[in-house]
């Protein structure tokens, strides 16, 4: 039996054909399909990437936001850290004011201790100074008196300012007549004496420092004003 190697070749060939078609048409199949998973998969990812990329820029604005709001608070602290300075810093002139108060208000009371207790000396010294002046108002009455009193010189020669005051006198004779001159006459020249109209009872006249008095009888001299 003869075999027909030209109907047999033409079969294989076919069924090659066949076979790599089929090869061919799978592996485009399984590429479609890979393709359209890796598409279907790149745009997830996409989304997911815009989506993350979304979050990313709002999480960086957040960021943003509250690194402003961090400056800001920085900001706040810094002024409120001054504000605090000067605060402190107004306590303490407060405090030394307060401090130099107390310690003048206690140089103070010392002060008005001070000064009450002189004010009891003085008021003690013045009463002293009032007993001395009144004792001396009484010495200088007393010396007013006694230097008012009238004194009699008896017949001689006197000095004013020595033997007696100057002052104002009234001249009398103590008993009989005489002369009486001061300053050799010039001043004074007069005959003192009573029972007569040629004497002179009495006599007025000022007598100063220095003036000579000469008399022939005793006179009394009594001070006027």
């Amino acid at each position: 039996m003869k075999v027909d190697l030209s109907v047999f070749n033409k079969k294989w060939l076919l069924y090659i054909l066949i076979s790599l078609l089929l090869v061919i048409v799978s592996s485009l199949c399984a590429h479609s399909i890979g393709y359209n998973k890796a598409s279907i998969l790149l745009q997830g990812k996409k989304v997911i990437a815009d989506e993350i990329d979304g979050e990313i820029k709002e999480l960086r604005s957040e960021l943003r936001s509250m690194e402003e709001n961090v400056e800001a608070m920085m900001e706040e602290e810094s002024n409120k850290q001054v504000e605090l300075d000067d605060l402190q810093m107004k306590y303490e002139e407060v405090s030394e004011l307060v401090s130099q108060k107390e310690n003048i208000q206690k140089e103070v009371d010392t002060l008005v201790s001070q000064v009450e207790e002189k004010n009891g000396e003085l008021n003690k010294i013045s009463g002293e100074i009032a007993n001395k002046k009144s004792e001396l108002d009484k010495l200088n009455k007393g010396i007013l008196a006694k230097k008012k009193e009238p004194r009699t010189l008896v017949a001689g020669v006197f000095l004013a300012g020595k033997d007696i005051p100057p002052g104002r006198y009234k001249v009398e004779p103590v008993n009989g007549f005489g002369n009486y001159f001061v300053n050799g006459g010039s001043k004074v020249n007069i005959i003192l004496g009573r029972g007569d109209d040629l004497f002179l009872p009495e006599y007025v006249f000022e007598l100063d420092e220095g003036d000579e008095i000469e008399a022939t009888l005793s006179v009394k001299y009594t001070l006027v004003e």
